[in-house]
């Protein structure tokens, strides 16, 4: 997958794709007022992430992992747009921006293998065709080669029996 850049701040992911609270809080230029913990605290966000549980997802939307390095809020999708609308509408417009220009280079690239894929089986038909061309080739001069041969046969036969030519 490519990577997130937001605002030159490449955002992190963890094992399950989810996204780095703490890089988005630096991405939306680290003011206190955009602390992760006053986020998570918000009732509206307390609420997405309801209805996200209720969806019975294969992993949790929201993962806090303690520790200097390797901790942090690491949150799916849908909260990162939830974060960027509570941060500013700029940032907001951003991260969407962002996200879209990754779908697209997803596209383009799903597209280009498609076409990629195309080409390899129009070359592997055209490696089969020239099998059988050469197979046919061979078979034609070997049909030439038995026609001689019985042609050679019966010549010799009708002089055996005096048939002249």
């Amino acid at each position: 997958m490519t990577s997130l850049v937001i605002n030159n701040v490449e955002i992190s992911t963890d094992e399950h794709g989810r996204y780095s609270l703490n890089d988005l809080h630096k991405a939306a230029g680290s003011s206190i007022a955009s602390l992760p913990n006053k986020f998570m605290r918000q009732e509206s966000v307390k609420n997405v992430i309801a209805v996200l549980n209720a969806q019975n997802r294969a992993f949790e939307p929201v993962s806090i992992k303690r520790g200097r390095y390797t901790g942090g809020s690491w949150v799916c999708k849908e909260l990162v747009y939830k974060y960027a609308m509570w941060v500013d509408a700029e940032f907001e417009v951003k991260v969407i921006q962002t996200f879209d220009e990754i779908s697209r280079a997803s596209r383009s690239i799903g597209g280009m293998q498609k076409l990629n894929d195309l080409v390899a089986q129009a070359e592997l038909a055209n490696a089969k065709a020239s099998i059988h061309a050469s197979g046919l080739a061979k078979h034609k001069s070997i049909k030439k080669q038995n026609a001689i041969k019985i042609s050679d046969e019966i010549e010799s036969i009708q002089l055996k029996l005096g048939f002249a030519k």
